[in-house]
């Protein structure tokens, strides 16, 4: 049975900046498995972990990374990010947020010795299936907004040649748990996806989100949701051994 990896949401973000050293490191104390952070390029070349497309007035692909830096100091690049995650033992979900800088993202991830536990994801989906076809080592799934079909998503990610989807239905639903079931999530692992599911903070959905056993999971708090995997993990061993006596 599939136990979900703990996902942190552009890191602890609920606790520290958002795509920050801070937000990174907690969440290796909270124990998530996996980090998401957001990378963009700026107007000379530079990877830069970050979510908005704009920075003042003006979009982060238009500007110099000094004056990137000056107006906010301590800005994770890409590349120090992917030498720091081998020594943390902790894997990433790299969301590209400009499909221009999506094929120098792919060639970072493919150099890198860490590749195996990166995950490339994103919404512009002719951008990854590029990178899938120039890259074809890569890891990547598509982000998916729309509610759909499992079928729909499934057809989707082979057109696109991904190896993923990551539905972020959060906002879709009060419970957007409801949005999928067990079978959804079999149709998709049959078709040989693996599923990341969609950011949440709250404990209720959560509990319902693990026992969905998808491959993923994001959240802006990964103590929460890795204490909740392991007490699911927990009483799934309990039972299994349970059942074995009876036998």
């Amino acid at each position: 049975m599939t136990t979900p990896q703990v996902v942190a949401h552009r890191g602890s973000s609920a606790v520290h900046a958002e795509n920050s050293w801070a937000a990174f490191e907690a969440a290796v104390a909270d124990g998530a498995d996996v980090i998401e952070c957001d990378v963009q390029r700026t107007l000379d070349g530079v990877l830069v972990i970050r979510h908005d497309l704009a920075i003042g007035d003006q979009r982060v692909a238009e500007c110099a990374f000094a004056d990137i830096e000056a107006m906010e100091p301590g800005l994770v690049h890409l590349d120090e990010l992917l030498a720091w995650a081998p020594r943390k033992k902790i894997g990433l979900l790299v969301e590209v947020k400009d499909p221009d800088c999506a094929m120098p993202v792919g060639e970072r991830v493919a150099a890198s010795s860490w590749r195996e536990r990166i995950v490339i994801g994103g919404f512009h989906w002719p951008a990854l299936a590029a990178v899938k076809a120039r890259l074809p080592a890569i890891r990547t799934s598509l982000m998916m907004g729309s509610v759909v079909a499992p079928e729909d998503l499934a057809r989707l990610a082979k057109a696109y040649r991904a190896d993923g989807v990551h539905p972020c239905w959060e906002a879709r639903s009060p419970h957007p748990h409801r949005l999928l079931d067990a079978i959804a999530i079999k149709l998709l692992r049959n078709a040989g996806l693996t599923i990341i599911l969609w950011h949440e903070e709250r404990e209720s959905e959560l509990l319902a989100l693990v026992a969905l056993r998808p491959d993923a999971i994001c959240t802006n708090l990964p103590a929460m949701l890795r204490r909740i995997v392991d007490m699911s993990a927990t009483v799934t061993m309990t039972e299994e051994l349970a059942a074995n006596d009876r036998i």
